[in-house]
């Protein structure tokens, strides 16, 4: 049998293996349907054609082939530093990132080392990795830097047990969390 392409063709072997099949059995015969109408024709072209390993070129002009990209290009370098799986809840964490965001960078540390809560701790080590991060890898000054993106996400929770009275249990959750911090330079407009 001959088929539009060589995937198509049925060698002498493959007509003998499909002598062997049960009398019930019919052995597939792939055909090229042009509305592939039923799901049993589209599965057979599927199983099939060759896979195409590589992608056709196509002429289309570098500016317009994603705004995203050039979007991004556009956007000035940004440093981020993630402090995961840190004990404490992630809504305590969360009140004193609102604190800090959008604001500079020395300003921010200030905030964090005279506001009276143990996420700060956490905090003033991430915002400092994250500076740390922009002036080696990025060659930024930190006096230029300011806190452009701050977030908190829950982490797993740890699951123990407390025993009570009367041979009751109730069930602590031990919370954790991941501390994201993103900075970038400021740009001056004049």
């Amino acid at each position: 049998m001959q088929g539009k392409c060589s995937c198509h063709t049925l060698s002498a072997s493959a007509t003998r293996q499909s002598s062997a099949l049960p009398s019930r059995a019919v052995p597939f015969t792939p055909r090229l349907t042009a509305g592939l109408g039923s799901s049993q024709a589209r599965r057979g072209v599927a199983l099939t054609h060759q896979r195409v390993t590589t992608r056709p070129a196509v002429n289309v002009p570098a500016l317009t082939v994603c705004k995203a990209a050039s979007a991004a290009k556009a956007a000035p370098p940004s440093a981020v530093a993630h402090l995961r799986f840190s004990r404490g809840s992630p809504s305590k964490v969360r009140r004193v990132l609102d604190q800090i965001r959008g604001r500079s960078y020395e300003e921010a540390l200030m905030i964090l080392e005279y506001t009276p809560y143990r996420a700060c701790e956490l905090i003033i080590k991430t915002l400092v990795s994250a500076g740390a991060n922009a002036k080696e890898n990025l060659g930024l000054k930190k006096l230029k830097l300011y806190v452009s993106e701050c977030y908190c996400d829950e982490g797993p929770i740890l699951k123990r047990i407390k025993t009570r009275a009367k041979g009751r249990a109730n069930r602590i959750a031990k919370l954790t969390n991941h501390i994201s911090i993103r900075v970038q330079e400021k740009i001056e407009t004049s």
